[in-house]
């Protein structure tokens, strides 16, 4: 097979124009049966493949989905994408990947480029592109659906998909409450910057409180602690907590990542988790299990989150335009395991 088949290949092999060879790929009607048939013979026996985006950038019609994550080096993020891509392979659209790496000015630079390129919709994962940017692109074109997973936009056309982090938040400090630890400690996101408004922080700061509030417990301002969701953020915010006059005999980090930063500071203060602080996170990410203790954590509907958005866009797409957003909250669920636990306590589900 000619992996570097050219038009002007086909057209040779043929005996016809490359305009013609042309027209026969993008399907243009005034072709002959018998030249559309010949065509498409020696493009098949020299394994021509047209260049998609080229297709789409010259006859400004897209075929892909452009899809923008605020950070790849997550696993959260990762399965979205696996689950958003094993989707798409069903439909004719193919996926366009882009990391903002927790930068808005990556973000807003990835969205504007996805944009110029025609792509058919556009699915933002997390905490990636600013309100403005967003706006402005939607107000010139609006037949690009746009669909976010764990950030809220209040613009026409944007549909966004949410987990209920307050009740997640809520669910896993009753249970470190009802596992009688006293000083329950927070490592949330930033206040402010990239990550400041990825949906939750908020709501799992409110459901936070709500559980404490609940059981008679004071809420504690230096128990509070900010973390960059990754790994060094939760490491750093740990080695704060543990610098307290009274450090906390529990905490609950944001996401996975930075409960691994904080079981690391907690190792490297030469305590153990859970024996000396028990420990909790968010999104279940594969590496939650693995460890050893296993991380208590709110399991994150990821791979129905990336079908879902899939789905809704597939919708959106057969209104050509006309679609309408749409706003959808999904359950979350707390999976205890051992960095929660005493060692006399026994794996119950909460």
């Amino acid at each position: 097979m000619h992996q570097s088949a050219t038009l002007r290949d086909v057209a040779e092999a043929c005996g016809v124009s490359i305009a013609t060879v042309s027209a026969v790929v993008n399907g243009a009607s005034w072709v002959s049966d018998e030249t559309r048939r010949r065509v498409q013979e020696s493009i098949d026996s020299l394994g021509y493949r047209p260049n998609q985006l080229a297709r789409g950038l010259k006859t400004r019609r897209g075929y892909a989905v452009g899809v923008i994550v605020s950070d790849l080096t997550n696993p959260f993020f990762a399965e979205i994408v696996r689950g958003l891509s094993h989707a798409l392979r069903k439909t004719e659209h193919n996926l366009l990947l882009c990391d903002s790496d927790h930068k808005f000015e990556i973000g807003d630079q990835n969205l504007r480029t996805l944009f110029e390129g025609h792509v058919v919709g556009v699915i933002l994962v997390g905490d990636t592109v600013r309100d403005d940017t967003l706006r402005a692109c939607v107000r010139r074109q609006r037949r690009v659906p746009v669909i976010a997973i764990e950030r809220e936009y209040d613009i026409d056309g944007v549909s966004c998909l949410l987990t209920d982090a307050e009740d997640g938040a809520y669910s896993i400090t009753r249970h470190l409450i009802e596992q009688e630890y006293k000083r329950i400690a927070i490592i949330a996101g930033p206040h402010e910057g990239p990550g400041s408004t990825t949906y939750g922080h908020a709501q799992r700061m409110e459901g936070y409180t709500r559980a404490l509030r609940e059981a008679g417990r004071p809420f504690v301002a230096e128990l509070v602690a900010e973390g960059n969701l990754r790994y060094s953020g939760g490491r750093e915010a740990m080695h704060h907590l543990l610098a307290l006059p009274t450090r906390p005999d529990a905490v609950f980090a944001s996401n996975d990542m930075m409960a691994f930063g904080a079981r690391d500071a907690v190792r490297e203060a030469g305590l153990r988790v859970p024996e000396d602080i028990a420990l909790a996170g968010w999104d279940d990410i594969p590496l939650a299990s693995l460890v050893s203790p296993g991380l208590t954590t709110v399991a994150m509907p990821k791979q129905k989150l990336g079908e879902a958005a899939a789905g809704l866009l597939t919708s959106q797409l057969r209104h050509e335009g006309r679609h309408e957003a749409v706003r959808m909250t999904f359950p979350v669920e707390v999976v205890v395991r051992q960095s929660s636990l005493g060692s006399s306590t026994s794996l119950a589900p909460v």
